[in-house]
């Protein structure tokens, strides 16, 4: 399992203040991703577009609100649950391209 990502991290904070504003509660967990992806991306914009619909992290930050009462939740769990999903999958992804690099190099 990932370590949690802190409720004092940047990004939990840029994510809150995102979603604060709004009505979360009532979208839909891949708007919820993209307001989330876009304050992370470029924090401290206030309003921030949320991402384009065909990012492929929407995905990655949907599927762990799909699977609990995410709507139960403050909006610094939700943050911190999204950060920590995003994390995960970054340190997976970095973990696979070195395996790649590995598996290359043995073949030359």
């Amino acid at each position: 399992m990932f370590r949690p990502a802190s409720l004092t991290d940047t990004r939990v904070c840029a994510v809150r203040e995102a979603l604060s504003p709004y009505d979360w509660r009532r979208l839909t967990p891949e708007m919820v991703s993209r307001r989330a992806l876009a304050a992370i991306d470029s924090p401290g914009t206030a309003d921030a577009v949320p991402v384009a619909r065909h990012d492929e992290r929407i995905g990655v930050l949907a599927e762990p609100l799909k699977s609990c009462r995410w709507r139960s939740l403050t909006v610094e769990a939700v943050s911190r649950r999204l950060v920590t999903a995003l994390d995960a999958w970054l340190h997976e992804s970095q973990w696979l391209e070195i395996e790649l690099r590995w598996i290359s190099d043995e073949r030359s």
